[in-house]
């Protein structure tokens, strides 16, 4: 039997556990009647199986991404079920592989969706020598890499494959990348054959149409033909997307595409001319002749053949001076142009000098009043020193003027209590004491002592009225000059009223 060239199709056997893990075995089918081989394989190759389609390989890699560095070799297979797919994963040692067990295994692809990650130990592999290629079963050959002088070269970047550097990736068209150049491929196919995973046909048909994924070679006597109505006579290819349609003389597909997509140009397959559909012309076409660099027109496919060469250069020869003409005005035109643009950047650098000269004195004047406002910040500062010493000369003093009045209020009771005391020894002895009768039978000295007592004391008590009135006086206008910083450094002065002449009221008559 000839080998198997479709993308291989495996099915998951699940074996009894051992431990913790779930094993299974991996069987790569072709004919389920006709398993033959067995290859066990070693605890570092784990499959996870029943992957959605929906899910792409890209996107499977951005989900297991944490454990890319410890996996040297990825290997996608489809599954029984044309939903799903199966990804092969061998790890580099078997610790690695034992911490993705436990930490893919039943865990949501997403949180939106109910599908799970099913992961198992590959316990064997079995597969059929006659009907599947040797290069679908994975990881069984055992290559001398020592020996292997000429490593194959991935296919995006060109860089040489080896999974014992980097991980691999071998995908259901048995084409193998690098992992990461491969996650950057967001097509969702092949960068080589373009082969996409994603299935396009119903169950019945899915066989058949895994053995013809490759894309369709054209055979070179096939004619071209309109991609609608499939007419084969006066068709129009379009410059921007190649899409064939017929002209207006069929039905005028060419021209509904022009309407549909706004791609202005379309070539006529049988002249070669090609036609400009906003300007409702053909378009005039010139080449460059590699000789003297002249532009000359690029003739017509529908000419006859026969024309001899002495026809072709005569016309070429008769075209040369129209040609010429038009270099002149083309130069002519550029020239201009070059004056006008030369002009303008002028205009322009002269605009964004001047700008930035203001900008400049802008800049110099920002800077003078900086150098002002930091000066004027100084003299502030230094004014402000100088009051705060000021003002802790001022709480001294108003701390010691605090101790005088005490000290004089102090004084003032002693004085008080002495006098009390005084007076009433006096009136004790004016009492008792015979001796002082003669001071209590003369009223006018009694009266007299006593008005000098009185006029002492009143002295005394005046002075430390006035002691203490200076200091409230002095108090309060230390309040007042905290509560208004403008009059600090300013003088009291206080004006002494002039007495009143007394005018004697006459008497009526």
């Amino acid at each position: 039997m000839p080998n198997h060239k479709g993308p291989p199709v495996t099915s998951i056997a699940l074996t009894a556990k051992k431990g913790e893990h779930q094993y299974a075995i991996l069987r790569i089918l072709s004919d389920t009647n006709a398993i033959t081989e067995t290859k066990s394989v070693q605890d570092v190759i784990l499959c996870t199986y029943s992957i959605p389609f929906h899910i792409s390989i890209p996107e499977f890699l951005e989900f297991v991404a944490p454990t890319d560095s410890f996996v040297c070799h990825y290997r996608v297979f489809r599954d029984t079920s044309s939903d799903t797919y199966s990804v092969l994963l061998k790890f580099r040692d078997p610790y690695s592989a034992n911490s993705y067990y436990k930490q893919y295994n039943d865990r949501l692809f997403s949180s939106m969706e109910p599908e799970k990650c099913q992961v198992v130990y590959v316990e064997s592999i079995e597969f059929n020598a006659d009907t599947i290629s040797p290069s679908t079963i994975p990881f069984t050959q055992q290559v001398d890499l020592e020996q292997d002088d000429s490593l194959s070269t991935c296919p995006v970047c060109l860089e040489p494959m080896d999974e014992r550097s980097t991980g691999l990736l071998t995908i259901l068209c048995q084409h193998t990348f690098h992992c990461h150049c491969l996650s950057k491929w967001g097509d969702g196919s092949c960068p080589v054959c373009r082969y996409s995973q994603k299935p396009h046909r119903s169950i019945e048909t899915e066989s058949a149409h895994t053995t013809n994924q490759m894309l369709p070679i054209r055979d070179p006597n096939d004619e071209n033909e309109c991609a609608t109505c499939h007419a084969t006579e006066h068709l129009w290819v379009c410059l921007i997307c190649g899409n064939i349609g017929c002209g207006r003389y069929e039905n005028a597909h060419a021209y509904e595409h022009y309407r549909q997509t706004d791609h202005l140009y379309s070539l006529e397959i049988e002249t070669q001319r090609v036609w400009d559909y906003a300007g409702d012309g053909y378009v005039h076409r010139l080449i460059q002749n590699a000789v003297d660099g002249k532009l000359v027109e690029l003739p017509s496919t529908t000419e006859d053949s026969n024309v001899s060469a002495s026809q072709v250069n005569g016309r070429i020869v008769r075209a040369l001076p129209a040609l010429c003409e038009i270099q002149e005005k083309l130069e002519a035109i550029s020239l201009e142009y070059n004056y006008l643009l030369t002009s303008q950047l002028d205009s322009q650098q002269i605009h964004y000098e001047s700008q930035m000269e203001q900008v400049a004195a802008q800049l110099s004047d920002m800077r003078s009043k900086t150098r002002s406002l930091l000066a004027e910040a100084d003299q502030i500062q230094a004014e402000n020193q100088r009051l705060e010493a000021e003002n802790l000369e001022k709480e001294k003093q108003i701390v010691e003027f605090t101790k005088g009045k005490e000290k004089a209020d102090k004084k003032l009771e002693c004085w008080k209590e002495k006098c009390e005391s005084t007076k009433a020894v006096w009136l004790e002895e004016k009492e008792v004491s015979p001796s002082t009768g003669w001071i209590s039978n003369d009223p006018t000295l009694s009266n007299r002592i006593c008005a000098l007592l009185d006029d002492k004391f009143t002295k005394a008590i005046k002075e430390l009225s006035d002691q203490v009135r200076d200091l409230m006086f002095f108090l309060e206008a230390r309040e007042k000059v905290q509560g208004h910083p403008e009059l600090e450094g300013g003088s009291v002065e206080t004006r002494t009223p002039q007495p009143r002449s007394k005018r004697g009221k006459g008497k009526r008559s």
